[in-house]
């Protein structure tokens, strides 16, 4: 089993900028920056701060190149969104998962579709339950 990195309350910025990293491999603040300036007007160095804070959290690894630093993600998107989403779980539903899904997909218009793969996912779930068992 993966361990799961835990701690990381990211704001939404914070998330922002680590799903372009996650999507976009090594980079410098720059190539952040002028990708999140297509949907806004944000300051160079606001988008600076942000990853140099990520970095000092553990969340970004970053290193010298030139004069320049290189940023990349510390740990896979799903060890991260793995650690957020039970710590929300945890927070709010006291570690219990069914009223948590509940809740995420009790306001959701799924699809034919959507609602197989969940019964999948649920089948998946029994199957490996059974043979570990």
């Amino acid at each position: 089993m993966v361990e799961r990195p835990s701690g990381y309350a990211l704001g939404p910025l914070e998330s922002e900028v680590m799903r372009l990293v996650w999507d976009m491999g090594e980079v410098q603040v720059d190539e952040v920056h002028q990708v999140l300036q297509q949907d806004r007007e944000i300051a160079y160095t606001t988008v600076m701060t942000v990853m140099s804070r990520l970095a000092s959290k553990g969340v970004l690894r970053r290193r010298k190149q030139g004069r320049a630093f290189l940023y990349e993600a510390a740990h896979r998107r799903d060890d991260v969104a793995g650690s957020t989403l039970q710590e929300w779980v945890d927070r709010f539903y006291g570690g219990k998962v069914v009223p948590a899904v509940s809740y995420l997909l009790g306001n959701e218009q799924l699809s034919d579709e959507e609602v197989a793969q969940l019964r999948r996912l649920v089948e998946e779930l029994a199957e490996r339950k059974e043979g570990g068992a």
